[in-house]
């Protein structure tokens, strides 16, 4: 027989009866489990089990799947991963503070062959030595037409292509600059018109982008390009942390970006007056050895007394680029100006025609559109998203930003099973 139980047979008679029993005994010659053993099985059930079951169940509902806040802008298109699950989320549902289109479909929308057309118009005041731009994400197929005029001489324009956060090579904050590697490798087009205040001697270039030209560097009028190419780039996110506010989550940035608006930088408000003159700029010869293999373009444009504000670009063209997306990627549209004498006031339009994306073959429900609040059904183990895009409202682009708050609606049928998986423990205790 084992050490640890015994086996007995007790029978039982009568006159019509034989009862026969089978026991097994522990070494106590008693059936039932010692007293430790009985304690750790209590505190297993009734303590540990229950409470990691719980524990789980608040961390998925409050923590893992809490509501994320997400702060986007005119013309953004994102894809929401963050807080959503087909298993825990029974429903998805959007708020936001300015009305939206949403689409509950599986994987990304494809591009379609119709564009829409976005305006900005920009004016700034430079110093010498100081910087302003403007950057977007821009689909291959994509054009940008740009008009822009300054009030004295020396303003300049460069274009380069970047990522998503614009490195300045410390230029922006005094440091040494350190040079960005090269995103460019196959040719772009540009089409550079020059036109005198007057609409006279206009002049209209055309670069195929394979080639350099030498640097200005006693800051002449002539063209300056370099070797512009670009390179198909993947798109990488820099998460970015924001500062909660009290009583509200913290706002987080999309898992994934489909489209983005305006990128908007500069050091012309954190640098006080410069009345040294000076015949070299250091800054620009930073800018270019900073930007040196992804500069698209390098170009002073002409300036009129006239050139106060964007409206005087409505009838009267000075400079006019034309930009020929030929690859996905970020581009910027860097201002400047090299006059020591005074702050330069620089007036910009610009015009860009972005592809959209299409959503056919969607049932209704799979489709919110012009809405404040929209809410979808998640099937279980499905793979679909919802990607929501803000419309530019008549074509021109803002500066504002809205918040949008994304909900997982929990799961009944799911979260259930953890207060009566607690109560079947404490049932399986009591008959141990």
């Amino acid at each position: 027989m084992s050490q640890k139980c015994a086996r007995s047979v007790i029978s039982y008679h009568n006159t019509n009866y034989k009862y026969t029993s089978v026991q097994y005994k522990d070494q106590n010659g008693t059936g039932k489990m010692h007293g430790s053993q009985r304690v750790i099985m209590f505190c297993l059930l009734t303590t540990v089990l229950p409470t990691t079951l719980i524990v789980s169940s608040l961390y998925l509902r409050n923590i893992r799947y809490a509501d994320v806040m997400y702060k986007i802008s005119d013309s953004d298109v994102i894809q929401i991963h963050k807080g959503q699950s087909s298993i825990f989320c029974e429903k998805h549902s959007l708020k936001m503070n300015n009305t939206f289109n949403a689409f509950q479909m599986k994987g990304r929308p494809e591009l379609s062959s119709k564009r829409r057309h976005i305006k900005l118009k920009k004016s700034m005041t430079l110093p010498d030595d100081t910087l302003e731009y403007w950057g977007f994400f821009l689909f291959a197929g994509a054009t940008v037409d740009l008009k822009a005029c300054s009030r004295y001489e020396g303003s300049k324009i460069l274009v380069v292509k970047g990522e998503k956060i614009l490195d300045t090579c410390g230029i922006l904050d005094g440091r040494k600059y350190k040079k960005d590697p090269s995103l460019i490798d196959n040719p772009d087009q540009l089409s550079v018109t020059l036109e005198s205040p007057k609409g006279n001697n206009e002049q209209t270039t055309e670069i195929s982008l394979d080639h350099k030209k030498k640097r200005d560097k006693e800051h002449s009028k002539e063209q300056l390009f370099r070797n512009l190419v670009e390179d198909t780039m993947n798109i990488h996110f820099n998460k970015t942390v924001h500062k909660r506010s009290v009583g509200n989550p913290p706002l987080h940035n999309p898992n994934t970006v489909l489209d983005t608006g305006v990128y908007h930088g500069g050091n012309a408000n954190n640098t006080p007056n410069i009345t040294e003159d000076a015949s070299i700029s250091s800054f620009e010869n930073n800018l270019h050895e900073c930007y040196h293999e992804n500069i698209l373009m390098n170009n002073f444009f002409p300036y009129s007394k006239e050139c106060n504000s964007t409206s005087y670009l409505e009838n009267t063209t000075t400079l006019k680029v034309e930009h020929k997306v030929l690859t996905d990627g970020y581009y910027y549209y860097i201002f400047y100006s090299d006059n020591d004498m005074v702050k330069n006031d620089i007036h910009v339009i610009f015009d860009i025609y972005k592809p959209t994306f299409q959503y056919t073959n969607m049932s209704e429900s799979k489709v919110c559109l012009n809405s404040t609040e929209c809410e979808f059904d998640i099937s279980m183990f499905s793979d679909e998203l919802v990607i929501v895009e803000v419309p530019t409202t008549g074509g021109f682009k803002n500066d504002n930003s809205f918040i949008l708050t994304s909900v997982c609606r929990p799961r009944t049928t799911v979260y259930i099973f953890f207060p009566v998986s607690v109560l079947l423990l404490i049932l399986l205790f009591a008959f141990l």
